[in-house]
């Protein structure tokens, strides 16, 4: 555990551990940067240089329903909304907004800096850039403000994918073991989600290879968890 973990934890925080449904397969040449979901099925958008991609799993097998590579760009994290996903870009300052149906490109949208996580809220997007700030965009993508991510007088740094559920944010810190749970509107670390046991069972290999990718499907109460490279898909329950 590091010490910025473990400082974390002497502050108070709550550790909860994800109960495993279902173990699906996973393509071992997904570098996975994000997840979401959306009407039954699963999402996925993949990086590196040469292997950026768009895909569609069924979430009953991990089976590629459909694949979109992404050419000149390195993907990032994704976030569906009205019938539309979008994809962001690693330092292209691009998110390419495509439909959901068949991934036919719709437009792109500008932004400044790196991409990193991406979610879809009520009435916009959160996505990060690798700092400790979430950043709110509209439905246009334009930039609305920044929150800072901490618990008392620790930011929290390396903010990579994210996800939206129950009024609050699920984020990965890159190469960590946490998911950590952040309230939405003051960016504060509310408890920690211990992933070890995913990790345990995936046994990824290499150091890129790290815990990243959640996805939250709101029907079941359920949520999809991964890592960049891994021979696994998670179902897991994470209790209220």
């Amino acid at each position: 555990m590091s010490k910025f973990t473990q400082k974390l934890l002497n502050t108070g925080l709550d550790v909860v551990k994800p109960e495993i449904i279902e173990v699906l397969p996973h393509d071992t040449k997904a570098f996975t940067q994000g997840l979401a979901f959306s009407q039954g099925m699963l999402y996925e958008s993949t990086g590196t240089d040469d292997a950026s991609s768009l895909r569609r799993l069924d979430p009953g097998t991990g089976k590629i329903e459909s694949l979109k590579a992404l050419s000149g760009h390195w993907g990032e994290g994704i976030a569906i909304q009205e019938g539309r996903i979008v994809q962001l870009t690693w330092q292209s300052g691009v998110a390419i907004v495509y439909d959901l149906a068949d991934f036919s490109k719709l437009d792109e949208w500008s932004f400044a800096g790196e991409g990193w996580g991406l979610t879809a809220i009520d009435d916009g997007y959160v996505m990060t850039n690798g700092g400790s700030e979430l950043i709110f965009r509209n439905q246009n993508f334009d930039l609305i403000k920044t929150v800072m991510v901490r618990r008392k007088w620790l930011p929290l740094r390396w903010l990579n994918d994210l996800e939206y559920a129950r009024d609050r944010l699920l984020v990965h810190r890159l190469g960590d073991r946490f998911l950590y749970e952040i309230e939405l509107v003051n960016g504060t670390i509310a408890r920690l989600i211990d992933g070890s046991e995913l990790i345990q069972l995936a046994k990824p290999q290499g150091a890129d290879n790290v815990f990243n990718g959640v996805a939250y499907d709101k029907a079941t109460d359920t949520f999809f968890l991964t890592g960049k490279r891994w021979p696994l898909l998670f179902k897991v329950r994470i209790s209220p």
